[in-house]
C-alpha cells in the first residue's frame, strides 16, 4: 500500500524532475537551467531556488515621458515624472513584470502567492502600487503572521477595504470580514446562526474594533512613515479614533479577551495580540498549507493528502511561528512533490495543473531567451512602456490574468473551488493562449480576444538564433533536436518519441512541424547549409524552426505543468 509521503527525496533529479521543479517554482526556465538542475539533488536545488538574488532594478521604473526616476530621485515630493495616475500604475506593473521575468529564484512565485491571497484593486498612485509589490518581495519567504500584520498597515489595503474609515465611533467591518474569511483562517462550514466554525459574526465585530483607528493616505506625511524592518511606507495608529474597549472573542478562539489599548503605541500591541490569536489556531495553518499545496503541487486534496501532507505541514508551520521557508522546503523536497510515493510517478502531479497566463507567458519568454532581444533599460519608452506594459501586460489581460482581480476573492485560477487552475483556460482565453507563440515570432500584440495580431511589442523572437544559441546537442539531427526541445518544454514526453517515424503517435505531430514532409536527411543538409551558406539557407531553417516552436507552444500539453 502506498501513502502520500513527505519523506525527503534522495538522488539527483534528472532532466524530467528538474524541469518539473523549475516550472513549479520560478518564471525563469531555460534548456541550460534544466540541464544544470538535473545534476542536483532536491535538497540542493530547492535551497538554491530559495537563495534570492538582488533585484534587477531595485529603484523601480523610470518615467517614459521624461526619464525621471520618480519613485527614488525625489521620494519626498509628488513629482511623478509627468505621469498620470494610470500611467504611474502601468509603469510600476511593468517594473514588476520585468522583475518576475529576470528573477531566477523562487521569490517571484512566492511574491505572487502572497499577492493572490491579499487582493486589492488597481487604484491609487504609483508609489502605493510599488510599495505593495515591494512588500510581497520582501516578505516572500518570511513569516505569514508578519505578512498579515504588515498588510493591515499597507496603504493600498487601507484604502481598498475601507479600514482607513474604520473608526471607534463609526466602525467599518469590511477589512475585518475579509481578514478572517479570505486572508487567514478562512470561512468554515456554517454550523449555526452567524457561526462559520472557524469564527462567528461576533468575531468580525470585535476584529473591526481591533482594526479601528489605523490610517494612511497618499500625502508626503504618510509616504515618509516607514516600516523600520522593510523600509517601506505603512499606515499609522490614531489612538483618538480607536475603540479602546476590551474585545471578547468566541469559543472558536478560546473565548479570548484582548485588552483595549491605552495609548497609540498600545494600538500596535493590540493588533499583534489579535493576529497572534488568529494564527494560534491550527485551522489557520491548515488553510495556508492547503493554499501552498494547490499553488505548488496539485489542485486535488483528498482525505489522504489532508492527513498525510496538509496536517503535518500545518503542525510544522505553526510550530515555526509561521516562518514559511521551512515548510516550503519540506514540501518541495518531498517524494510526494515528485509523485514518487506511489507505484506510478506519471499519473497525478507532473503535468497535472494548468499554467496561469503569467506563468505561460514569462516561462515562454525565458525559454525563448527573449531577454536577449529586449531593448536596453536606458531606452525607457520601449523597455518599460512598449515591452512590459502594452506588449506584455495587455497580452496577459487578453489571456485571462489581469494584474489586479475584479473582486477581493482574487483570481479564480489560484484558489476558486472546485476547478482551481482549470479556471485559467476557457472559451475566452483559449485563442490568445494558443496564439502567443505567433505573437512572439511576429513581434506583434494580441487583440480582439486573441483573434488578431496588431502593433509592435518592441521585441521579437528569431527561432534560428534561438536554436543556434541554445545547448541542444545535435542541431542537424531532426529527431534529437525535436526530442530535446520537447523534453525541456512539455511536462511529459509525447507517445512515440522513442519510435520516430510512426505516424500514428503524438510525437510525429511535432516532428512533422519541423520536417514538413521532408526526411531527416533533408534537415541535416538544411541545417548544415544554414551554418555555412547565405541568408536564404538560414531563412529556410528559420521558417521550419518557427513552425516547430509554434506547434509546441500552442499545444495542449504546453498549457500544463
Amino acid at each position: 500500500m502506498y501513502m502520500a509521503s513527505l519523506t525527503q527525496r534522495s538522488g539527483t533529479l534528472g532532466k524530467r524532475l528538474a524541469a518539473h521543479l523549475l516550472r513549479r517554482t520560478t518564471y525563469h526556465i531555460t534548456k541550460e537551467r534544466i540541464d544544470d538542475f538535473a545534476s542536483k539533488t532536491a535538497d540542493q536545488a530547492v535551497d538554491e531556488l530559495l537563495n534570492f538574488p538582488a533585484l534587477a532594478i531595485p529603484a523601480g521604473p523610470v518615467s517614459n515621458l521624461n526619464n525621471f526616476a520618480w519613485l527614488t530621485e525625489n521620494p519626498n515630493t509628488n513629482n511623478h515624472g509627468g505621469l498620470s495616475g494610470g500611467l504611474q500604475r502601468r509603469a510600476v506593473k511593468s517594473w514588476w513584470l520585468n522583475e518576475l521575468f529576470q528573477d531566477t529564484s523562487m521569490r517571484g512565485r512566492l511574491a505572487m502567492f502572497h499577492k493572490a491571497i491579499w487582493s486589492t484593486d488597481d487604484t491609487l498612485d504609483g508609489s502605493a502600487v510599488f510599495n505593495q509589490f515591494r512588500l510581497f518581495q520582501e516578505m516572500a519567504k518570511a513569516s505569514l503572521k508578519d505578512m498579515a500584520y504588515k498588510m493591515t498597515l499597507d496603504i493600498k489595503m487601507l484604502y481598498y477595504l475601507d479600514n482607513r474609515s474604520n473608526l471607534g465611533s463609526n466602525p467599518n467591518e469590511n477589512y475585518a470580514r475579509e481578514f478572517l474569511e479570505l486572508f487567514t483562517i478562512l470561512r468554515g462550514q456554517q454550523i449555526g446562526v452567524d457561526n462559520y466554525t472557524n469564527y462567528t459574526e461576533g468575531d468580525i465585530v470585535e476584529a473591526a474594533k481591533v482594526f479601528s483607528g489605523f490610517y494612511g493616505d497618499l500625502s508626503i506625511t504618510y509616504k515618509n512613515n516607514l516600516d523600520p524592518e522593510t523600509g517601506l511606507t505603512q499606515g499609522v495608529a490614531r489612538h483618538s479614533e480607536h475603540d479602546t474597549s476590551n474585545k471578547q472573542f468566541s469559543s472558536a478562539f478560546g473565548n479570548t479577551v484582548i485588552m483595549g489599548a491605552t495609548n497609540t503605541a498600545d494600538n500596535y500591541r493590540e493588533l499583534s495580540d489579535f493576529i497572534d490569536m488568529v494564527f494560534d489556531q491550527l485551522e489557520t495553518a491548515r488553510a495556508y498549507c492547503r493554499r501552498l499545496y494547490r499553488y505548488f503541487v496539485s489542485d486535488i486534496i483528498d482525505s489522504e493528502i489532508e492527513s498525510d501532507i496538509i496536517e503535518p505541514l500545518a503542525i510544522e508551520l505553526k510550530a515555526n511561528d509561521y516562518d514559511l521557508e521551512p515548510t516550503i522546503k519540506h514540501l518541495l523536497k518531498s517524494v510526494h512533490f515528485y509523485d514518487e510515493d506511489d507505484s506510478s510517478n506519471a499519473d497525478e502531479i507532473i503535468g497535472g495543473k494548468i499554467k496561469s497566463a503569467l506563468m505561460l507567458y514569462l516561462q515562454a519568454m525565458s525559454y525563448l531567451k527573449m531577454g536577449n532581444v529586449l531593448p536596453p533599460t536606458s531606452d525607457v519608452d520601449n523597455f518599460f512602456f512598449r515591452v512590459w506594459s502594452i506588449g506584455v501586460e495587455d497580452n496577459l489581460d487578453y489571456m485571462g490574468q489581469s494584474m489586479y482581480p475584479l473582486t477581493v476573492e482574487g483570481l479564480p485560477g489560484y484558489f476558486k473551488s472546485p476547478d482551481f487552475s482549470k479556471n485559467w483556460f476557457d472559451s475566452s482565453t483559449v485563442a490568445p493562449r494558443y496564439r502567443m507563440m505567433e505573437a512572439f515570432l511576429t513581434g506583434r500584440r494580441l487583440r480582439n480576444g486573441g483573434t488578431m495580431l496588431i502593433g509592435s511589442t518592441a521585441f521579437q523572437v528569431d527561432a534560428y538564433d534561438l536554436v543556434d544559441n541554445t545547448s541542444y546537442s545535435l542541431k542537424n539531427d531532426a529527431d534529437r533536436l525535436v526530442t530535446e526541445i520537447l523534453e525541456s518544454t512539455l511536462p511529459e514526453m509525447p507517445e512515440g518519441y522513442d519510435s520516430p517515424g510512426d505516424t500514428t503517435k503524438r510525437y510525429n505531430y511535432f516532428r512533422e512541424a519541423l520536417l514538413n514532409g521532408l526526411s531527416t536527411t533533408n534537415w541535416y543538409f538544411e541545417w548544415q547549409a544554414s551554418q555555412f551558406g547565405g541568408t536564404s539557407q538560414r531563412d529556410s531553417a528559420k521558417v521550419a524552426l518557427g513552425r516547430l516552436f509554434t506547434v509546441v507552444m500552442s499545444s495542449p500539453e504546453y498549457q500544463t505543468f
